[in-house]
């Protein structure tokens, strides 16, 4: 009875102990979070316009993807930082990003049926896609906006 108690009054002076409160900062460093400054960021806006083709219907080339990198590397092996969600209703995208220089991807694709898309110079034809890759440099507390470009 004696040792059980015993282990009882250790286990409970454990947990006691082990309960209060740290005194230093979880987070490390000795810096308080409440002082912590956020980091200065700026936007980089891509104007996703379509480019419009004489031999097909605006409605027949999409919007298929756009993707941002932090280098030309990343950006190769599909190593994205972020991935808009596009729309064909929607022509500007906006990131806000640290400042630094960041690589984009902008894709489209040709829906239209029969020669159109070959037409066009979407390769293999109809769902082919086309691609425009190009850099955007982000300064702190300022707007960049960059337009991709597709060869025709």
């Amino acid at each position: 009875m004696k040792i059980t108690n015993f282990w009882m009054l250790l286990v409970t002076g454990l947990l006691l102990l082990g309960g209060c409160d740290p005194t230093d900062n979880p987070h490390g460093g000795g810096d308080d979070p409440i002082d912590i400054k956020p980091k200065a960021t700026g936007t980089l806006e891509i104007d996703f316009k379509v480019p419009y083709s004489y031999s097909l219907p605006p409605n027949k080339v999409l919007r298929a993807d756009l993707s941002i990198a932090k280098g030309a590397e990343e950006l190769y092996k599909g190593r994205f930082m972020r991935v808009a969600n596009v729309y064909n209703n929607k022509a500007k995208y906006t990131f806000e990003l640290e400042p630094g220089t960041y690589y984009y991807q902008a894709g489209i694709v040709c829906i239209a049926e029969g020669d159109s898309c070959s037409a066009s110079n979407f390769p293999g034809g109809q769902w082919g896609m086309k691609w425009s890759i190009g850099v955007g440099v982000v300064t702190a507390n300022n707007t960049t906006t960059v337009v991709p470009q597709f060869t025709n």
